[in-house]
């Protein structure tokens, strides 16, 4: 069984805070935070994480999982739950926003070849998951998990449903290299990070968007799962994506109005939000 051990980033309490298993309020941000230590990770990751103004214990909520597109605590391209806090998505939808932290590497969302502390995959699916299910009221269940993400991290966001079908039930991802296959021309198989984070090429070949689009597209028909958005960036690969979705005939929304520069802070992740809360609570959704 998997051991995770929990403990409080002193730095970001409040100086009267004591040592506990529970995530702690810091003043400065508004964010709950805490530190998760689990065996695939080289050491403890800092989870910072948004809740709705009132709680309400007896209630069951989603998770909106944003996933970080930088290592540790780096911010060059802004911060998921800062935007999800300016557009008060906990409140507004009723969800709770978790927003984890990788300690090596700009997160692709996989798992190293052979490098048992290098596993992004397992420490979200395997440890995160299960945390934040044992200290919050959340539905436990797939259909309230939703994930999204931009850039590397919408990749992510991608594979980590794709691959885990019984555990996320909704993807959004926004401007991502989604046709990256491995083969770059004969060059480096592993370009912006994905050699440093998967380790070999053919575990990386195993987090393909585009192979696992393929290869689920019987379950992603019943419903749509997938929210795709066209930046300026990755403006060639997430066309391909689309033209992938409509020709496999996976039901998604799409948005190509969103063309804005390639950050967190830009404009794209509101409507983004909107698209995904709207999927996951169609008719027949139980949440």
């Amino acid at each position: 069984m998997t051991k995770v051990v929990i403990i409080v980033l002193a730095i970001f309490l409040p100086a009267h805070a004591v040592p506990a298993d529970n995530p702690e309020l810091n003043p400065k941000t508004g964010f709950m935070e805490c530190t998760l230590t689990t065996e695939y990770q080289a050491g403890p990751t800092l989870v910072q994480i948004l809740l709705p103004d009132h709680l309400d214990a007896s209630k069951k909520y989603p998770v909106l999982y944003i996933l970080p597109v930088e290592g540790g605590t780096k911010s060059e391209f802004g911060n998921g739950l800062v935007e999800a806090k300016k557009a008060d998505v906990a409140n507004k939808y009723g969800v709770i926003c978790v927003y984890p932290t990788f300690n090596k590497a700009a997160p692709w969302y996989g798992n190293h070849a052979t490098v048992t502390t290098l596993r992004q995959e397992d420490h979200m699916v395997k440890g995160l998951v299960p945390f934040i299910d044992a200290k919050y009221p959340t539905l436990k269940e797939k259909e309230g998990r939703w994930l999204i993400g931009f850039s590397k991290s919408a990749w992510g966001a991608y594979t980590l449903l794709l691959r885990h079908p019984d555990v996320f039930g909704y993807a959004a991802g926004w401007d991502a290299p989604f046709m990256i296959n491995g083969d770059n021309n004969g060059k480096d198989w592993g370009p912006m990070g994905l050699s440093a984070n998967f380790g070999t090429k053919e575990a990386m070949q195993q987090s393909l968007p585009t192979k696992l689009a393929a290869e689920n597209a019987a379950w992603l028909k019943e419903r749509p799962r997938l929210v795709l958005g066209l930046g300026i960036y990755w403006a060639p690969q997430v066309k391909q994506m689309e033209a992938l979705l409509q020709t496999s005939g996976i039901p998604h929304v799409y948005r190509s109005d969103l063309t804005f520069p390639h950050r967190w802070d830009t404009g794209w992740f509101p409507p983004m939000v909107e698209e995904l809360v709207k999927i996951a609570r169609a008719p027949n959704v139980k949440n």
